[in-house]
């Protein structure tokens, strides 16, 4: 039905701008494209999405680990130096929990929670990466996410230097039906990795989206979505008529009216895993 160009969003609700953007630029390596009171807009130089930031104030809901994002580096070493340098700055850039590198679905990798009370992850896939074809396997997105290296110059005296903004995460109380929703209305690609897991992602790039199976999973403000780009503003009026006329048959659960902003136009939608997406047009 949808016909997305691009995920080219994720949106991520935090407390105090200031203080995630800091963790953003100089713990993650993102670099700032603009900013307004309330919101910023940064990107990794090496990956094709964006990520907004919304201030929501010190009552912004804390959000559970099983929803964060993630960046990744070249080697296992780096993930415990940036372990190490993290544990080192903890009080300077307000970080929550920060948990040992461990082993999990291929990758080593180190979480931590930044001031805002959302997940980070610092993932590695460099073992998982030597192997051609396992690497080829899910769509991809286990392989090197970058064709340049982004180099240590340009990320200097933390130990490790994160490559690429590599995916987001999603919860959903059916998989199946999760699954179908994704690949039938919204068209994107979904690679199921186990019974609990699949990834979902646009075939035009290697970023991601984890959405993994949760009992009762909570509920968050539009604040906390993802982006599809469509051609023109034509695209999304008729998404949105056809999502207020089949909403339940399709399984959407919550649809918001449609915005003009510049030039482009917008709405936001629940899918039936209680998770905001937003359907743009290109600007």
């Amino acid at each position: 039905m949808i016909k997305p160009v691009a995920l080219a969003a994720t949106h991520m609700e935090c407390r105090d701008l200031k203080e995630s953007m800091a963790v953003m630029t100089d713990l993650l390596a993102f670099e700032t494209i603009s900013e307004e009171p309330g919101e910023a807009i940064l990107k990794h130089p090496n990956s094709p999405w964006v990520l907004v930031l919304h201030q929501a104030g010190a009552e912004a809901p804390a959000k559970p680990m099983h929803n964060h994002w993630g960046v990744r580096v070249q080697t296992t070493e780096e993930v415990d130096r940036a372990y190490a340098y993290l544990t080192a700055h903890k009080k300077e850039y307000k970080l929550g929990a920060i948990g040992k590198p461990t082993w999990s679905h291929g990758s080593y990798s180190c979480y931590f929670v930044e001031p805002g009370t959302n997940g980070w992850e610092i993932e590695c896939y460099e073992d998982f990466a030597r192997k051609e074809v396992a690497a080829q396997k899910f769509g991809g997105v286990k392989k090197p996410h970058w064709e340049e290296i982004y180099p240590e110059e340009k990320f200097p005296g933390r130990g490790y230097v994160p490559q690429a903004f590599t995916h987001g995460t999603l919860v959903s109380g059916d998989m199946e039906v999760s699954k179908n929703f994704y690949t039938s209305v919204l068209n994107l690609e979904v690679h199921r990795f186990s019974g609990h897991v699949i990834y979902v992602k646009h075939p035009s790039a290697q970023t991601y989206i984890v959405c993994a199976l949760r009992e009762n999973p909570k509920v968050f403000s539009p604040n906390f979505r993802n982006t599809l780009t469509v051609d023109a503003k034509a695209a999304v009026n008729e998404a949105y008529q056809e999502f207020s006329a089949r909403g339940q048959e399709l399984g959407i659960t919550e649809l918001w009216p449609v915005q003009e902003n510049n030039g482009s136009a917008s709405f936001c939608f629940r899918d039936p895993g209680t998770n905001c997406w937003e359907i743009a047009s290109r600007n």
